[in-house]
C-alpha cells in the first residue's frame, strides 16, 4: 500500500514511521525550506518544535504523564527520541529541540520505505491527490495550514491564537542577580531563576502594559487557550495575576526570604547555552521585547536568539467533521492528524499521527474504525471522546484528567494517582486485545 503524508510536522512524521516500519510505502512532502512562515519556524528539518522545548510534565500523577505512558505502548517513535534528546528540565520531559528535529531527519532519510519531497506547497486536497495520487492520503499541514486547504477539507473551521516566548543565552544573563534551582528543592536544580521584588515587579508589569504590540486586524479575533496566553493579556487581568501565574514565588527563596515574583529560564539544549523566557509568550514589538526584558534582574544585557512572536492556528470541528479522530467523513481513505485536526499540544500531535497510522493499518487488514477506540478510563480514550463528541463549540483537546471517567471519591492526590494507575490497566488490556 502507498500513502502519501502531507506535511513534516510531529503529526506527519510520526505517521510516516508508524506506516513504514509495517512495510508500506510512504511519501513524505514537506513544505520546507521554501514554503514555511519564517516568524514561526527557525528549522528547515521535520519534527520542529515551534513554541516551547516542553513535552511537560513526567510526573506520575499527571494527565501528561499518562498520555506519554501510553503513547509508549502504541510504540511512538518520536517520543523514543525525545527520550533520548532530552535536557535538564526538572521534572518534565524537555529536549533539545535541533538534535530531536536533526534526529527525525535522519530516521525519515535512511528508511528505504520513505521518499522525502521538499519545498512541496499543496493547495487544496485535489491538488493533492492529483499531483500525488496514493490508496490513502494523511493530511498532516499543521494550525497553519492555508485557508483554501482547510476549506476544502470542511466548509467551517475554528482557530485560536497561540504565542511563542522570546529565547536568550546564558553568557549574556547576569548571574550574579539570578539562582539555578528548582521549586521547593525538588529535583535537580535545572531552572535558571530570577528573582524579582515588589518594586521591581511593578515597573515590569507598568512596562508592559504600556509597551508597543503588534496590532490586531480587523478581520482578527484573538482567542486564546490559557496555557498559550501572551504575557502582557495576563497583566491585564490585574497587578498580581503574574505573581500569581507564570511568576508565582512559591517554593523559593533569595536573600533570607521568600521573592516577591520569580522568572524561571528553562534550558533549550543539553549545554543549558540558551534559554527559554518560560511563560514570556508575547506579542510585543522587537524593539520593546529588548527594552522591557532587559528591565529585569540581570537580563539588562540579554542577547535574543529568538524573538517572541503570536500566530493564528486553525483547527477542524472534528466531531463534526471527522470518523474516529482522525478519517474525513466525506472523503474515502483521507486522514487528518496533527493540530489541525483538533488536538492541541506537542505530544497530543504526535498521538494524532500515530492514532492515524494505527487506524490505516487496522483498516487495510479487513478492521472497522468503531472497533478501535481505547477505553474511556484512558488518557487516549478520553481525548478520542471528546474529539467525537458533538459540541456547539468544539474547542481543540489537551490531555487532562476531566476526560476521562474515573470515581471522583478520592482526596485529590490520591484521585489523580488512581486515573494513572488504572488508566495504564484498561489501557494495556485494550491494546493487547487489538493489536
Amino acid at each position: 500500500m502507498k500513502i502519501v503524508v502531507a506535511g513534516a510536522g510531529l503529526a506527519g512524521c510520526e505517521s510516516a514511521l508508524q506506516l513504514a516500519l509495517e512495510g508500506h510505502s510512504v511519501e513524505l512532502l514537506d513544505s520546507k525550506p521554501g514554503f514555511i512562515n519564517s516568524e514561526v519556524y527557525s528549522d528547515t528539518n521535520p519534527a520542529e518544535l515551534v513554541c516551547s522545548n516542553s513535552l511537560k510534565s513526567e510526573s506520575p500523577s499527571t494527565a501528561s504523564y499518562l498520555l506519554k505512558q501510553e503513547m509508549k505502548i502504541l510504540g511512538s517513535i518520536l517520543l523514543h527520541e525525545a527520550y533520548k534528546c532530552s535536557v535538564p528540565a526538572g521534572a518534565s520531559l524537555a529536549v533539545d529541540r535541533t538534535q530531536f528535529s536533526k534526529s527525525i531527519s535522519d530516521i525519515l532519510e535512511t528508511n528505504p520505505m520513505i521518499s522525502i519531497r521538499k519545498n512541496v506547497f499543496i493547495r487544496n486536497i485535489e491538488q493533492l491527490q492529483k499531483d500525488y495520487p496514493a490508496d490513502c492520503h494523511i493530511i498532516a499541514t499543521g494550525p497553519l495550514t492555508q485557508e483554501e486547504m482547510v476549506e476544502s477539507i470542511a466548509g467551517s473551521y475554528g482557530s485560536f491564537y497561540d504565542a511563542i516566548a522570546p529565547l536568550i543565552t546564558l553568557e549574556s544573563i547576569d548571574l550574579s542577580e539570578c539562582f539555578w534551582g528548582s521549586r521547593y528543592g525538588k529535583g535537580d536544580p535545572d531552572f535558571l531563576n530570577v528573582p524579582l521584588n515588589k518594586d521591581q515587579y511593578e515597573m515590569f508589569v507598568n512596562e508592559l502594559l504600556q509597551a508597543d504590540k503588534i496590532p490586531w486586524t480587523s478581520i482578527e479575533k484573538p482567542e486564546f487557550f490559557e496555557r498559550c496566553m501572551p504575557i502582557e493579556v495576563l497583566a491585564q487581568r490585574g497587578f498580581k495575576t503574574l505573581s500569581f501565574g507564570p511568576f508565582r514565588p512559591v517554593g523559593f527563596e533569595w536573600e533570607g526570604g521568600r521573592p516577591y515574583a520569580v522568572l524561571q529560564l528553562r534550558a533549550e539544549n543539553k549545554e543549558k547555552s540558551v534559554l527559554n523566557l518560560v511563560g514570556c509568550q508575547t506579542r510585543m514589538r522587537q524593539s520593546e521585547q529588548k527594552r522591557v526584558f532587559r528591565m529585569l534582574p540581570g537580563l539588562k544585557n540579554a542577547e535574543f536568539v529568538r524573538y517572541g512572536s503570536v500566530h493564528r492556528n486553525s483547527f477542524l470541528d472534528a466531531p463534526e467533521v471527522l470518523d474516529n479522530g482522525v478519517k474525513i467523513k466525506s472523503m474515502d481513505n483521507v486522514y487528518v492528524a496533527g493540530q489541525l485536526s483538533g488536538v492541541e499540544g506537542y505530544n497530543e500531535s504526535i498521538f494524532s499521527g500515530l492514532w492515524a497510522a494505527k487506524n490505516i493499518l487496522h483498516l487495510s487488514k479487513g478492521g472497522a474504525l468503531c472497533d478501535l477506540f481505547p477505553p474511556p478510563q484512558t488518557m487516549t480514550g478520553g481525548i478520542l471522546r471528546k474529539m467525537t463528541t458533538f459540541s456547539d463549540n468544539f474547542q481543540p483537546v489537551n490531555a487532562n484528567f476531566s476526560l476521562i471517567d474515573n470515581p471522583n471519591s478520592l482526596k485529590k492526590k490520591e484521585r489523580k494517582e488512581f486515573y494513572v494507575k488504572n488508566g495504564l490497566e484498561h489501557f494495556q488490556k485494550w491494546f493487547s486485545t487489538c493489536f
